[in-house]
């Protein structure tokens, strides 16, 4: 099947991706950053983006595979995978920023990608459904529940974060 390379190339990415080092952003850098646009920090935004967001993106689809008590197997949670490697092909395969002209493109494509995952919070609460139907439908959940609280944690942190670079 002429998909499977390419599906093994693009695991690959995102794992050599998700291994980079990501890079700090203080809020009130941002402010700064933001608060009087010019045509020149628009195409330096656009061009940090271009470079930090598939790290970050990668980090949160990588994320999603090694979830504990086979939560990373539920429909709802590879739904949410797939967008987040939708997402990192999209800005992989989106050339170097250059111009104004590219500066608007990168834009246009970073708002369809903010689109695209308006729907994560949601659709993790519907995984974590899934998993809790399979696991009996108990209230409780077994010891070491905590696992997965801490990445609910992390995974909604740092999915803030890229919303906010993108905004």
């Amino acid at each position: 099947m002429a998909s499977e390379p390419v599906a093994r190339a693009v695991a690959e990415e995102v794992a050599r991706w998700g291994a980079m080092r990501q890079t700090g952003v203080s809020l009130r850098y941002m402010m700064e950053f933001g608060a009087r646009p010019t045509e020149r920090t628009l195409l330096l935004a656009a061009q940090f983006l271009h470079k930090e967001l598939p790290i970050r993106i990668a980090r949160r689809a990588l994320d999603l595979e090694s979830l504990p008590f086979g939560l990373s197997s539920k429909p709802a949670i590879l739904k949410v995978r797939d967008w987040y490697v939708d997402s990192f092909r999209d800005i992989r395969s989106f050339p170097e920023v250059r111009s104004k002209e590219d500066e608007l493109a990168f834009t246009q494509m970073i708002k369809m990608i903010r689109v695209r995952h308006t729907n994560v919070v949601p659709t993790i609460a519907l995984g974590v459904q899934q998993l809790k139907k399979d696991l009996g439908g108990s209230k409780a959940f077994p010891p070491g529940i905590d696992e997965i609280h801490q990445f609910l944690d992390r995974f909604y942190m740092s999915r803030i974060g890229i919303r906010m670079l993108i905004g």
